[in-house]
């Protein structure tokens, strides 16, 4: 590609896949007003949405994670009965 003066230039858009998602009209006039008061476009406000959501679930993972490790730490669903056998002693 040529620009002015005959110098070359390379274009800098990677080719990226698209997805579309079928939403309530509702809901994406919502995304893009929020979006504008953020000064920003639906597709950059809903991709950091998305990073967020996802740092989110990250850290609650890695949290649980952390939580299981913790000496004498139960799972809920094996409590009921930990606390039958410490009734019984």
């Amino acid at each position: 590609m040529q620009g002015h003066g005959g110098e070359n230039k390379v274009s800098n858009t990677v080719k990226r896949p698209r997805y579309f998602l079928d939403i309530e009209p509702e809901l994406r006039n919502r995304i893009k007003a929020v979006a504008s008061l953020h000064g920003k476009t639906m597709r950059d406000w809903v991709t950091e949405a998305i990073l967020e959501k996802l740092e989110d679930d990250i850290d609650a993972r890695e949290g649980l994670a952390v939580l299981g490790e913790v000496e004498d730490t139960i799972y809920l669903k094996d409590y009921p009965e930990s606390r039958k056998e410490s009734q019984r002693v």
